[in-house]
């Protein structure tokens, strides 16, 4: 299995923190970084091969795992395109079921050993809570197969948010790097890894998603989360 892990953003929400530095090197605990942490996750799950696709500063990114046995992916587009876009350019060097997340997404090791057991073409956790407007929600059915997962949908049909951590099967990411191009070709580059999801919801494949319930869960995008995520996350 294979571990992506993207960090292209710059993360301008978080003002000075990353004014010069990439968000995922922010300091989390002593000297690891929110980076570190995802990549210590992945490495205790057996996996080797990971990727880190990169754009902001990337250099620092490609200095700072130097010598780790992993590989950093550099995306060109980083300030132009959004998620999905940062995912194609992994896509071309994965040959087996991954593991998607964030650098700046923290989640409890007790989801990720879970979610690395769980089988089918797309597996997708959630947190099941009362959303508002900017969150990635989900609408499940009662078998926990996912009807929807974007922004827009009506908060009040929501099952939760989607953490923004995923497993891929092998026999899904040609379909994935298919669907991408399709939605690259309208002109646009904005589009969400989840839109990709929901056009495999929609051509019948195989995407489930399960509720984390109480486990931990963090997404660094303000100055607020950084600081929960330095008290929640200790070691």
């Amino acid at each position: 299995m294979t571990g992506v892990i993207l960090a292209a953003g710059k993360g301008s929400r978080l003002g000075n923190h990353t004014s010069d530095t990439p968000k995922s090197l922010l300091k989390l605990n002593g000297d690891q970084t929110l980076l570190d942490y995802n990549i210590a996750v992945l490495k205790k799950l057996g996996i080797e091969k990971i990727y880190i696709v990169t754009g902001f500063n990337s250099e620092k990114i490609e200095e700072h795992v130097k010598g780790d046995h992993i590989e950093c992916i550099f995306n060109p587009f980083w300030n132009s395109c959004n998620v999905l876009g940062s995912l194609y350019m992994a896509l071309p060097y994965i040959n087996d079921d991954f593991l998607f997340l964030h650098a700046d997404t923290l989640v409890g090791f007790e989801v990720w050993e879970k979610l690395f057991s769980y089988e089918g073409d797309i597996i997708m956790p959630f947190k099941r809570k009362i959303c508002g407007e900017e969150e990635m929600k989900v609408r499940l059915d009662n078998a926990g197969n996912l009807l929807e997962v974007n922004k827009t949908m009506d908060e009040k049909s929501a099952d939760g948010e989607f953490l923004g951590i995923a497993k891929f099967s092998e026999n899904i990411t040609p379909y994935i790097k298919e669907v991408a191009e399709q939605l690259f070709k309208t002109g646009r580059l904005d589009f969400y890894m989840e839109a990709a999801v929901e056009e495999a919801i929609k051509d019948k494949k195989g995407v489930k998603a399960f509720d984390i319930g109480e486990a931990k869960f963090i997404e660094v995008d303000f100055e607020e989360d950084y600081l929960l995520a330095q008290k929640t996350f200790t070691n």
